[in-house]
């Protein structure tokens, strides 16, 4: 262009370079397709009309027209369209509102426009030379400039990536501002001319704004962008600068002499400064909207449940990190797809339900197909947030709960089920009986309940270990199973008690085959650990009517005919029968009270003495419980002993006993009445025998009394002793290191076994009043009687006789060389107070105590 003649480049060259650009424009918008056509032709209109203007000016002119003339209209339309067509593309790229893109636009176009004003508008407002038309013409140039300017900065500062289309467009403005504002300057000085090198600007405008629409990039001019929070340094420089524009004026027109636009620089200096700080103030606000967006997104980044969110379709939006670890599905393979497809189809159908209307937030549970192909449970809340601005779908916070229902199933079933031999537990079983009584309700017929205890099954665990009573317990479990038919249950209900659920208690006999079946699994021995067990059972029986019992009825029932089975002497069968549940409530009436009576002190020791038959001295007593009640009158023991016994009251009541009877004796000592060698004998329950405390019993209660060791006798059932043989002899041993003696009380009654006399330090036998009884009336009665004093003897013992009644039986004890006796024929237990007024006889021969009693 600079090479040729004047006349050859703006009649030929010019025309050719401008109206290419036009075509290219149009081409580039039929070859790339943008999303916003619109602005593209709004370019190439623009460029069009500027082309025409230069045309008009070369072709019909031929020279520089009339100033203002209709030339100039043509070239003042340039500025709207190009201005629309940049404003489409910036509607089209911002995604909802961009004020700080719109706040930075405005401060260039600020500095701008202030340069303008200075460089270009002020002298055309102040010169005398031109009229009203001509001075608003020349300054509607640098205006349209600036404007142009202004909108180009508003595409420049808002976010998105900015390809080879918008530097190559961002270029051309700059070539077009930079010629138009050198000829505007070269014009007020006088010294423009055509044809040089300004003109370069004006082919660059043209050139580049072909090659931007040329360009495959410029299709992503017009995607939607997200606006950045960041300034970035280029931006912060470019607004700095712009922010420096005011003071640099001033300085400049004071340098050169005079501030002719102090105005325009004061009134643009306070806009600048607005805007500043309210781009200050967004920024403020933006770090801390940013500093709370980046902690929430690391919480969901990091947080264990995944967050999903859903279109109105079903489509996955978005999903969070987590979602790949809880649903085994990448975001490539999740986004976009549809949701739906990988749940059940009964949830899916709900997905379906949820989407179709709108809810509050919700909880559901689905099942979705994992990435692996399992299945998992899903615990859902779903948050409807459609038609929000900042979310616009449904929102899915997901947590997988499959361990936690794999956990809850097994804890049911724990719950419900013995841990050793895998049967129902106590609840299932009443459960069952229950329901059992539901079915039969319509016909109103019974079911049966059998529940059994193994006999003695303690020994087993003493023996063998508590492994081993476990290895037993899962054999008979096994054995009640296949002894049982199909459809009735068995359960443990603990310990050594099992029970067996019989529905259909109306038919084939009864309870009574079932029953005969289990005793019949249970009378093999069972193999443990290389040992034979032999296993007894007692067997309570009970039917229950739908009509008339609960499950609790039942089973309550059986286990009162189970105990009776017990107490009447194991391994046996008994039915459950209406009196039992009057002498249970009893027991249980009397428990409670004697509970009372413990803590109220109604109990009291009555005392018998042991006499010896020869002498006729007292030598001591045996201490008695009873129990003065207050509505029944004073109790004998075995009103109530049997109860404490069984509700686990012995022990205390024992140890009360003791302390008691060391207490009386020793003040009976202490005043005189009783010599040195009187001694009080007390009974030791079974139960308090083989408790772990009962030396530290003996040993409490002669320290708080005070009464010599020597002076108490302890009397043991022999039942007692040979049940457990090995502990048994420990405890002796122990009781012995204190000082005390040890009884055998109703001996012969029991195992009456040489071994654990021998075994044992024992220094007293108390011959069972069943054996007195017969001393006088069969010579075997008074044969074994005497076998018994001659064994006692035999082995250092002594020998006293209980429940001596008859002068005749107290004969013949001494005739059989039995020093020691006691019963009614001496005296009959008695209170302490009279017990001591009749211990200043002790000298008195045994016929006289027995007359005068």
């Amino acid at each position: 262009y600079l090479m040729v003649p004047t006349g050859t480049a703006k009649l030929v060259v010019w025309p050719v370079i401008g109206w290419s650009a036009v075509i290219a424009i149009l081409i580039g918008v039929r070859v790339n397709r943008p999303d916003a056509p619109g602005a593209w032709y709004l370019f190439a209109a623009g460029v069009a009309t500027f082309v025409t203007g230069d045309n008009l000016v070369s072709f019909v002119e031929h020279s520089e027209p009339s100033f203002p003339s209709y030339v100039d209209v043509v070239y003042l339309a340039v500025y709207p369209l190009l201005i629309a067509g940049l404003v489409l593309l910036v509607l089209r790229r911002t995604a909802g509102r961009d004020q700080a893109s719109l706040i930075d636009a405005a401060i260039i176009a600020a500095a701008l426009g202030l340069l303008s004003w200075v460089l270009l508008i002020a002298p055309y407002v102040r010169s005398d030379d031109l009229g009203v038309l001509e001075r608003l013409t020349s300054i509607a140039y640098p205006i349209g400039d600036v404007a142009l300017l202004a909108t180009a900065a508003r595409l420049a500062v808002g976010g998105g990536r900015r390809p080879a289309a918008f530097w190559l467009l961002t270029g051309s403005l700059v070539a077009l501002l930079a010629s138009d504002a050198l000829y505007g300057y070269l014009n007020l000085a006088g010294t423009w001319q055509e044809h040089n090198p300004v003109d370069l600007g004006w082919i660059g405008f043209y050139m580049g704004w072909g090659a931007a629409a040329l360009h495959p990039s410029m299709r992503s001019l017009s995607t939607e962008t997200t606006s950045t929070r960041r300034i970035k340094p280029g931006r912060l420089i470019v607004i700095g600068s712009a922010v420096l524009v005011p003071p640099a004026m001033l300085f400049v027109q004071q340098a050169l002499g005079a501030v002719v636009d102090a105005t325009a620089i004061a009134l643009t200096g306070a806009v600048l400064l607005v805007l500043v700080m309210i781009r200050v103030a967004g920024l403020a606000r933006d770090a801390a909207d940013e500093k709370s967006e980046a902690r929430f997104r690391a919480l969901v980044d990091n947080a264990t449940d995944a967050i999903v969110v859903l279109d109105g379709q079903g489509l996955v939006q978005y999903q969070s990190p987590s979602t790949e670890r809880v649903l085994g599905w990448g975001a490539a393979e999740l986004e976009g797809r549809m949701l739906g497809e990988l749940l059940e189809e009964a949830d899916a159908q709900r997905l379906g339900v949820m989407l179709s209307i709108h809810s509050a937030t919700s909880t559901v549970a689905w099942r979705i197909r994992h990435g692996d192909g399992d299945w998992r449970d899903l615990e859902v809340v779903a948050a409807d947030l459609r038609g929000t601005a900042e979310v616009d779908g449904l929102v899915l916070t997901m947590r997988d709960i499959t361990e936690r229902n794999h956990l809850d199933l097994e804890l049911r079933r724990q719950a419900l089920h013995d841990s050793v031999t895998g049967l129902p537990n106590r609840t299932l079983f009443l459960d069952r009986v229950e329901q059992a009584l539901k079915r039969r309700e319509p016909s109103g017929t019974s079911v049966g309940v059998l529940l059994l205890d193994l006999d003695d099954f303690k020994m087993v665990n003493d023996g063998l270990g508590h492994a081993a009573g476990d290895d037993l317990l899962k054999a008979v479990a096994a054995r009640l199973l296949s002894a049982t038919p199909t459809g009735d249950t068995v359960a443990r209900l603990g310990g050594d008690e099992f029970a067996l659920l019989v529905e259909h208690a109306d038919f084939n006999g009864g309870l009574e085959p079932t029953a005969v079946r289990v005793q019949a699994a249970l009378q093999a021995p069972f193999l443990i650990r290389d040992e034979e067990v032999t296993v007894q059972a007692s067997i309570g029986v009970a039917y229950g009517s739908p009509r008339t019992h609960s499950s609790g009825d039942v089973l309550r029932n059986a286990d009162l005919a189970m105990y009776v089975a017990k107490r009447n002497g194991k391994d046996r069968v008994e039915q459950y029968l209406p009196a039992m549940h009057e002498v249970a409530s009893r027991r249980l009436e009397v428990a409670a009270e004697l509970r009372a009576a413990i803590e109220r002190n109604e109990l009291v020791v009555f005392y018998q003495p042991i006499v010896d038959v020869i002498t006729g001295v007292t030598i001591g007593v045996e201490a008695l419980a009873r129990w003065q009640h207050p509505g029944r009158g004073l109790l004998g023991a075995p009103e109530f002993i049997p109860v404490a016994e069984v509700m686990g009251l012995i022990v205390p009541l024992d140890r009360w006993m003791l302390n008691e009877a060391c207490r009386q004796v020793k003040a009976w000592k202490s005043e005189g009445v009783a010599d040195a060698s009187f001694y009080v004998s007390v009974n030791l329950s079974g139960r308090h025998f083989q408790d772990a405390g009962i030396v530290h019993d003996v040993d409490a209660a002669l320290t708080r009394s005070g009464l010599p060791a020597g002076a108490l006798v302890l009397e043991v059932t022999e039942t007692t002793l040979v049940k457990d043989l090995g502990p048994a002899g420990t405890t002796i041993a122990a009781l012995k290191a204190l000082g005390v003696r040890i009884a055998v009380d109703d001996f012969g009654t029991g195992y009456s076994s040489l071994a654990y006399l021998s075994s044992f330090p024992l220094d007293i036998l108390k011959i069972d009043k069943s054996f007195v009884d017969r001393v006088v009336t069969t010579a075997e009665g008074q044969t074994m009687v005497r076998t018994i004093i001659e064994l006692a003897h035999n082995l250092g013992l002594q020998a006293i006789a209980e429940g001596v009644e008859q002068p005749e039986q107290a004969s013949a004890l001494r005739g059989l060389d039995c020093q020691l006796a006691q019963g009614f024929l001496f005296a009959r237990p008695m209170r302490a107070r009279d017990l001591g007024a009749l211990l200043t006889k002790r000298a008195l021969p045994w016929h006289a105590i027995s007359t005068g009693v």
